[in-house]
């Protein structure tokens, strides 16, 4: 195809040069750009400059003409960039003197071209095509085309802004000085060598031609730009340092943060560019060992105005593993702040009166002593009067000693009173935006939805008892009446009643952190909070889905789960009888789903609860009893239940609803029950499974007939226990196992559904000749016959076929698939000669099935005869 696509090029780059010839858009010349980009890919565009030199004469014709349409001359632009990515190409461009004419934008504004947004970005990802290599650099360098490129950053065009950035960011990155040594200190922070980044720029301003030019020019305009007052520059700026610094090394990397980091330090004092000023800081935070002069920026930044962006950032750092001790530490005072404030849970030392108390107490301790010590030197004045004048000389001495630890304690005091000003400060700020509706649930979310990653052996218990709290609160309750830190949030308590947003933030929290040291004294608590949230009549649909998750989360935390039998009984289960008849069916199926789990966890059963959602007016609901129901499966054979009337109803309904159900979820989740009934029930009834087989397999949804033929493949593997060992000469892993080759695939799995027990099931292998002959005395032939005839009974070989000229092509290759497996195990021999036993025409010849009467005659006939070539199988009397 792209040989001949070549032969026609030269044509196209006579229309595409033509101006009489004009193209009703550019969506054509993209997809020839992008079929380009192929071609070069392959052999760095060698072959298509060699094969087809008309693509430079049309580059040459197309920027040579001033009047060339924008849109022609970006895609000639881009063209060229293209082509100029190998030095092979860049050398035949410049030999024609075309890169020189194309990338001159002083001539294109001239032209009146420049004006268009087209032009100017089919310029930068022409450069951006060609930068592969230093002569391209070069280029760039020596035809002074960073100017223009600057400029651009800044331009009016969203898209060529961007794109301009993104070469910017290349340029500083393309020629970066080898990279030096340097230390590190503990916890990831990165010492900047400065005597290497003081040489770097010494070598940058004194050596132009090396290259660093342009990096020098870009360096000189990023500082400007990030203390211009255009509020434009300065977001183009921290873009710019955003893309950059992760992909820079020592020395540059330390260079080029030292002669930003005032211009950042500005910017976080001011406030007015928060979320770009993170993302520069993130960015370098994420990429790898960060700059401790970086730590102390982002930890300015947390002392942001806006308690709002603060937890965006603390909980945006909190993650890495590489945060060093004490930004961890104002991490964790950002993010747990607002939920202590709110619920009055102590999780942080405040600064309080109490504090400032005991300081006063000690500075009295202080004085105390000194007039103690002052009282024993008169003593031993008096005493002594020959050193009169030597102790004279030693209590001056230490009065002027105890004026320089005056001065300090004073100092000292004046530093604390700051902090404390600053803390207070800071906490009436919080409580302000706590106090706003929109503001409060944004900075409770992040709050909560950090606090499993900040919890310790230590604290555990404090936070999930907080978010406890934080729950009760938004169904209605009060904060505790004796708690300090609460005092001047009943407003923001107020805004929290019946918040979902929150709600679900507090369940996904409690969930997370049912792993944590102290879950286990908080079981009682987390529980009771959690069947509160499922009474309240208010509850979204989506809560109460995530209340559910949470509450299976903390079933299992209990050390003994018997131990809330008594709560399960009384509160739980009446609560859930209520939500399985609400109004909503999102509520309906997300409890009946839950009481499947919860049988599971508990080892309960909830029968009659499931046998009336059987008749729900929603099919998903009618789903989730049906999956429910075959949950508590293996519990009613344990506990003796249900009897064999509740059994067969079961059954029965659930075969008139796989007969009788307009919609295909209900359906499906039958089989599925059925499945899951036969490998807990091997000694099932053979007619429920004959009328599953005949239903399912001609059912007009194909996912049901798909699940009836997993229905199938467990059924042949229950039938025939002796092919897996004669296929693979050793015996599979059991169920859940792994190493196994399943048959189906023939490749290294195990089927979910597969059961191999120890000996072949006594239904599936019974023989109406001899029903007392034991299994073990049977021969392989004689099994592998029952095996067969049991299948045509049960209606598998219908089902089988049935799938095999399906229309839906998985139903149709599942049959297949079963099929071949089905010719593997009764001829092994003519199975690609595997396996030691070997059945001859005699013996297959006694199971029967006259597909001539099934499938008739004509289209399916002729079918049939296609596909049992395939298969290997064919039918009496052919």
């Amino acid at each position: 195809m792209d040989s001949e696509c070549l032969v026609l090029l030269p044509r196209v780059c006579a229309v595409l040069a033509d101006p009489r010839q004009s193209l009703p858009d550019d969506t054509s010349l993209e997809k020839l750009l992008d079929w380009f980009t192929g071609l070069t890919k392959e052999d760095h565009g060698l072959a298509l400059l060699e094969s087809c030199p008309c693509l430079v004469d049309y580059i040459s014709t197309a920027c040579l003409d001033k009047t060339t349409d924008p849109s022609m001359l970006s895609f000639s632009l881009k063209l060229s960039g293209l082509l100029a990515a190998s030095q092979h190409g860049f050398n035949l461009l410049q030999d024609r003197s075309i890169l020189g004419v194309a990338y001159d934008s002083e001539r294109w504004q001239v032209a009146g071209q420049w004006e268009d947004p087209s032009v100017r970005i089919g310029w930068i990802h022409g450069l951006s095509n060609m930068m592969r290599h230093t002569q391209a650099f070069h280029f760039l360098d020596q035809a002074g085309l960073t100017k223009p490129l600057l400029q651009l950053q800044t331009d009016p065009s969203l898209f060529v802004a961007s794109a301009a950035n993104h070469l910017l960011a290349r340029l500083l990155t393309f020629h970066q000085p080898a990279t030096t040594s340097h230390t590190t200190q503990g916890n990831g922070l990165t010492v900047p060598p400065n005597k290497e980044e003081v040489e770097l720029d010494v070598t940058m301003e004194t050596s132009p031609g090396s290259g660093c030019s342009i990096t020098m020019e870009i360096l000189k305009h990023l500082e400007s730009s990030l203390e211009s007052d255009s509020h434009t520059q300065v977001l183009q700026g921290l873009r710019l340092l955003a893309l950059t610094l992760p992909e820079l090394e020592a020395p540059l990397r330390g260079s080029v943060i030292r002669r930003v980091l005032r211009s950042l330090e500005g910017l976080v004092r001011e406030g007015a560019v928060a979320q770009p000023l993170m993302d520069v800081l993130l960015a370098t935070y994420r990429s790898g060992p960060c700059d401790s002069r970086l730590v102390s920026l982002m930890a300015s930044m947390l002392n942001s105005q806006n308690p709002s962006d603060a937890a965006l950032c603390a909980a945006a750092t909190l993650h890495p593993e590489t945060c060093p001790p004490g930004l961890r530490q104002k991490i964790v005072a950002v993010l747990l702040g607002p939920l202590q404030m709110v619920t009055g849970v102590t999780l942080l030392d405040w600064p309080n009166d109490r504090h400032t108390d005991e300081q006063t107490d000690h500075r009295h301790t202080d004085q105390q002593t000194d007039h103690r010590h002052t009282d024993e030197d008169h003593r031993q004045t008096d005493e002594d009067h020959r050193h009169t004048d030597q102790q004279t000389d030693h209590r001056h001495t230490g009065q002027q000693t105890d004026n320089r630890q005056t001065d300090q304690q004073t100092d000292n005091r004046q530093t604390d009173q700051d902090r404390q000003t600053e803390g207070r400060s800071s906490l009436s700020l919080l409580l302000h935006h706590l106090n706003h509706k929109p503001s409060c649930v944004s900075l409770l979310c992040v709050s909560v939805s950090s606090a499993p990653y900040i919890t310790d052996m230590d604290s555990s218990a404090s936070v999930i008892l907080a978010v406890v709290s934080l729950l009760r609160i938004c169904n209605g309750h009060s904060p505790s009446p004796e708690s300090k830190a609460a005092i001047g949030c009943s407003k923001a308590s107020t805004n929290l009643i019946g918040c979902s947003k929150v709600q679900r933030c507090c369940l996904d929290s409690l969930a997370s952190l049912s792993t944590c040291p102290g879950a286990v004294e908080r079981v009682a608590e987390v529980f009771h909070v959690l069947v509160q949230n499922l009474q309240n009549p208010d509850s979204d649909p989506t809560v109460l889905q995530k209340n559910y998750q949470a509450m299976l989360r903390w079933l299992r935390v209990s050390a003994e789960p018997h131990s809330l039998a008594d709560l399960v009984t009384e509160d739980l289960l009446p609560v859930l009888k209520k939500r399985v008849c609400d109004v909503r069916w999102e509520v309906r199926d997300s409890t009946l789903e839950f009481l499947g789990q919860l049988c599971e966890a508990l080892s309960c059963t909830v029968t009659p609860i499931l046998l009336e959602a059987l008749c729900d007016q929603e099919s998903y609901v009618r789903a989730s009893a049906i999956s429910a129901l075959a949950r508590t499966l293996p519990l009613s054979d344990q506990q003796g239940e249900p009897g064999n009337q509740t059994q067969e109803q079961i059954l029965g309904q659930l075969l008139d609803i796989l007969s009788q159900d307009s919609e295909g979820f209900p359906r499906r989740a039958v089989v599925q029950f059925f499945i899951s009934w036969l490998k807990t029930h091997p000694s099932s009834s053979s007619s429920s499974l004959c009328s599953v087989l005949s239903l399912g397999s001609t059912d007009l949804d194909w996912e049901v007939k798909v699940h009836t033929l997993e229905l199938v493949e467990l059924l042949m593997e229950e039938t025939l226990p002796g092919h897996q060992e004669s296929e693979l000469g050793s015996t599979p892993p059991p169920y859940g196992g792994s190493g196994g080759t399943n048959l189906l695939t023939h490749t290294d799995l195990t089927h979910p559904y597969a059961v191999t027990p120890s000996q072949p099931s006594p239904l599936l292998t019974h023989t109406p000749t001899d029903t007392h002959t034991p299994l073990t005395h049977t021969h392989p032939t004689t099994s592998v016959v029952c095996g067969l005839s049991r299948l045509v009974e049960l209606g598998v070989i219908t089902a089988l076929f049935n799938g095999l000229f399906d229309c839906d092509r998985p139903v149709a290759l599942k049959a297949c698939s079963l099929l071949l497996r089905l010719r593997d195990a009764v001829c092994p021999s003519r199975s690609l000669g595997k396996g030691a036993m070997t059945t001859d025409d005699t013996t297959v010849a006694k199971v029967t099935f006259d597909l001539r009467v099934r499938f008739g005659s004509g289209r399916s006939r002729g079918s049939y005869r296609r596909r049992e070539d395939l298969i290997g199988l064919k039918s009496p009397g052919k």
